[in-house]
């Protein structure tokens, strides 16, 4: 495989896509940095007032002293996860549902506009056109989404740095224990670090919808969801008829990509590895059969992208 080759497969991607790839993502940290400001503008009085409705005799001073005194203390390590994920939760959620566009549209719309005519004519495989559409859309996609998410928050966090040295200098309020005790660094790390098993339990889902991409006529978003739901009908269908305990593929289905609370509570044991809770549970969900069906989904699109790319 020529290194060229696939970087300029990659470029090519992004910039198709450049609308949902870079202006989405800036436009969503936009909204969250104003968000905030417009926010205290809407606030009738002064935030120190609202801050500190329940107690009006604390100062604005005397209220951040008190948080000097307990900065060490383990809860702010949760309060600082519950902010990091707060914060990257609507980029995620944008580019869940801008993956799922991608990957029905990615093979789809060369077919539809006969573009893929020309592509297959330059010197690059077709099994590198199907893995780099794959890696586009489930690695380099959300990168830039967590890339937009990890922006934002480091303004929030040189915003936070300004305000600790005024607090320091101004007020003789010392309140550096809380970047240690917050491990909001290691949030950041571990939100990055999860898009890899996040990727391999999304995989049969992602070679599924590619799957529809290259073979469906028209219509790919309805292909992707008939042909499932006609099998679940014809399975409930037996199962009724037969008087069977239960539905086999829809258990199998919901237990793959449900996520329980006791999935989460199992290791939600020890709060000072907060952060590590979401990579766990997700790779708990990572099984080697959806792997394997992810394979032959993947083979059977290179094929159909090899054989019957003209249809």
């Amino acid at each position: 495989m020529n290194t060229l080759q696939l970087t300029t497969s990659i470029k090519k991607e992004v910039w198709e896509y450049k609308r949902i790839f870079v202006w989405l993502p800036a436009i969503i940290a936009s909204l969250i940095i104003l968000a905030p400001l417009i926010g205290i503008l809407l606030i009738d009085g002064s935030l120190t007032a609202y801050i500190l409705n329940d107690n009006p005799n604390t100062t604005w001073a005397g209220f951040w002293q008190q948080i000097a005194e307990v900065q060490h203390d383990k809860m702010f390590n949760v309060i600082s996860f519950s902010f990091s994920s707060m914060l990257f939760v609507p980029f995620l959620l944008i580019a869940t549902l801008v993956q799922l566009y991608y990957f029905i549209a990615c093979l789809f719309d060369e077919r539809r506009d006969l573009s893929v005519l020309f592509w297959r004519s330059l010197p690059v495989s077709d099994g590198l056109t199907v893995g780099v559409k794959l890696l586009v859309g489930a690695i380099i996609l959300p990168g830039f989404f967590l890339l937009a998410a990890t922006l934002t928050l480091a303004l929030f966090l040189i915003l936070a740095f300004i305000f600790t040295m005024i607090m320091a200098v101004g007020y003789d309020i010392s309140l550096w224990g809380l970047w240690g005790s917050s491990n909001i660094f290691s949030h950041m790390m571990t939100s990055w670090l999860n898009l890899l098993p996040y990727t391999l339990w999304m995989l049969p889902l992602y070679a599924w919808l590619m799957l529809v991409s290259m073979f469906s006529s028209k219509a790919p978003f309805l292909w992707a969801i008939i042909p499932v739901v006609i099998v679940l009908l014809v399975e409930a269908f037996i199962v009724h008829y037969f008087n069977l305990d239960s539905q086999i593929l829809l258990g199998l289905l919901t237990d793959y990509f449900s996520i329980s609370e006791n999935n989460v509570n199992h290791y939600l044991h020890d709060q000072s590895s907060i952060s590590l809770v979401p990579m766990k549970v997700i790779s708990s969900k990572i099984s080697i059969f959806g792997i394997t069906l992810s394979a032959v989904f993947l083979y059977a699109t290179y094929w159909l992208r090899a054989n019957r790319s003209h249809h």
